[in-house]
């Protein structure tokens, strides 16, 4: 579930690397994921720049970038959108450590929250549902810092719970957020 079929977390962050971007391959999967959820408003060429870095779209490697970033876009609106829950959060493999993975998903809700502001959200929007509350759960979880002994099971146990709830609001947030009124979306 680490995973999308588009590309993987390792691939992701070494094609970012290579183009001196300023997002991480949790970050930016995040951002996309938040856009995506906000109905999508904000022009590829805005998003890249934030995750490229403004004026870091020209080299050959910012350009192979983003073709990935493209389809990775594409992979997640497939994934939203399919009823067997298929979405994945793109994050470093359980051969990474606990501590370098809680980092990724602290980094993933930032990305989320990030494009949730790129793709129109107001910050005093009245949100449908549970949206609001995990919002600041999201909020919460990218202001977290690795404290815990890593050779820890329940810290593990934990980790993979926090994760499951972000996957699972993402998907119960975008079906909210579709309905979110035009007023509530900056114009």
């Amino acid at each position: 579930m680490q995973e999308t079929s588009t590309c993987s977390y390792d691939e992701l962050e070494e094609r970012l690397d290579s183009a001196a971007a300023v997002s991480g391959a949790a970050e930016a999967h995040g951002l996309l994921c938040g856009i995506i959820c906000a109905g999508g408003k904000a022009s590829p060429g805005t998003w890249l720049d934030h995750v490229l870095g403004e004026g870091n779209t020209l080299s050959a490697a910012a350009r192979d970038c983003s073709e990935l970033l493209d389809g990775l876009q594409a992979e997640i609106l497939r994934q939203f959108n399919d009823d067997s829950f298929g979405f994945a959060l793109l994050l470093p493999g359980d051969a990474a450590s606990l501590m370098q993975r809680t980092q990724a998903l602290s980094r993933w809700c930032a990305g989320y929250l990030y494009g949730l502001a790129l793709g129109g959200i107001k910050d005093d929007a009245t949100f449908p549902g549970d949206t609001g509350e995990v919002i600041k759960d999201f909020y919460e979880i990218s202001n977290a810092d690795f404290i815990a002994d890593p050779t820890d099971d329940d810290n593990e146990e934990a980790y993979m719970e926090i994760m499951e709830y972000v996957r699972m609001s993402v998907l119960l947030m975008y079906e909210d957020l579709q309905s979110v009124p035009t007023s509530a979306r900056l114009q």
